[in-house]
């Protein structure tokens, strides 16, 4: 018995130690980098990168708590990395509609790209912002023109015109000069990948969830604002992703789209729907929730179930303030930060991308908005 005891323990012991040393091996073969230390030492990753390149602007109590999370995470510098900085720099040109009152989307990405640039300039990458009317094909031509004209080692882009895109990629592609869309999508063109929603499969969603939430004869209202399809292919997606659920439902569903972009109107309009169709429970905002849900009053709030796009402030407040039920989050800060990473990848590590990288499909609630990461 004695003997059986022993050879047990030693089993367990050598087993224990086996586990062990297979943890250690795994631990010490991640791959760290500065946003690991950061999130390890409790701080930004701007002091990590002065850290790690030997200059000033850190306390003295920041850069030994930085000291020790990188020898607790047993980081090593990349040598190859900071060879191929010295051997030349890469610009990326972005274009990107710009962030308007009216459209305040787009500035969310700007959080996503400084991040990015934290922990890719030191190995060369730079980026050059070109903002243009997201509805003014004029505007858009303007930039690619000067994109043309100048010389980039690689485009991001939010493709909105058809013909204007193609101009750009045959020249890209020419040159051989990978092109990477974000945001939207246009299918069959040769750039290299995308990276943004799902925008099918978010519509598709989205009527998941309001069949959840409302009764079985609960008629449904898709409502959105007046956009040309050349340049926001993804909200007809979402349409066709939303009725796509709903096909041989027998579900009674409506549409409204307004033309005026005026609250007011809308509101009239709305209260005209809700009138004319006691049946009405859910309603699907394709685009423009910001003005759609505005013109819904508290009292007609009651009686239904409102879900649509974008978590810019203004919806963000009514989604608190119960005038919207559910959000999903488009999540431009993480588009542009993992767009930027992506050239990275390709033109650094010299890596293979994949044709596209679809983010993870997050609905928002008043119940978890304050818990919500967007980067």
């Amino acid at each position: 018995m004695t003997n059986l005891y022993a050879l047990f323990c030693t089993s367990k012991f050598f087993y224990l130690k086996t586990v062990i040393l297979l943890r250690v091996k795994t631990s010490s073969n991640k791959n760290i980098g500065i946003k690991e230390i950061a999130e390890r030492a409790k701080v930004s990753t701007g002091p990590v990168d002065k850290v790690l390149n030997n200059r000033g602007g850190v306390s003295k109590a920041t850069r030994e708590r930085i000291l020790q999370a990188i020898k607790d995470l047993g980081y090593k510098p990349n040598i190859l990395a900071s060879r191929l900085k010295s051997a030349r720099d890469y610009t990326i040109a972005v274009l990107i509609p710009e962030a308007t009152d009216m459209i305040p989307f787009w500035s969310a990405h700007n959080t996503g790209f400084e991040e990015a640039l934290k922990e890719v300039s030191p190995f060369g990458i730079n980026i050059s912002i070109l903002t243009f009317e997201q509805n003014n094909e004029a505007s858009f031509k303007l930039r690619v023109d000067e994109v043309i004209g100048e010389s980039f080692d690689g485009i991001f882009m939010v493709p909105v015109f058809h013909d204007q895109t193609i101009r750009l990629l045959e020249h890209c592609e020419n040159l051989n000069v990978p092109v990477i869309f974000f945001d939207s999508n246009l299918p069959g063109l040769s750039n290299i990948s995308f990276i943004g929603n799902h925008s099918k499969d978010s519509g598709y969603m989205a009527a998941n969830l309001l069949d959840y939430i409302i009764s079985k004869k609960g008629d449904i209202l898709i409502a959105s604002i007046e956009r040309e399809e050349d340049n926001h292919v993804q909200f007809s997606a979402r349409e066709e992703g939303f009725l796509a659920y709903f096909e041989n439902s027998g579900r009674r569903i409506e549409k409204f789209t307004d033309n005026t972009g005026s609250e007011e109107v809308i509101g009239k309009n709305i209260s005209a729907i809700f009138m004319n169709n006691p049946h009405l429970e859910g309603i699907f905002i394709v685009n423009g929730i910001d003005k759609i849900a505005a013109a819904i009053t508290a009292e007609q709030k009651l009686n239904y179930r409102i879900i649509g796009y974008d978590l810019v402030d203004k919806n963000i407040q009514m989604l608190k303030d119960g005038a919207i039920d559910f959000l999903i989050s488009q999540q431009p800060q993480k588009q542009a930060y993992q767009g930027i990473k992506l050239f990275y990848d390709l033109l650094i590590l010299k890596k293979t991308i994949a044709p596209s990288y679809f983010l993870p499909l997050d609905i928002v609630m008043r119940a978890n908005i304050d818990y919500y990461r967007f980067l």
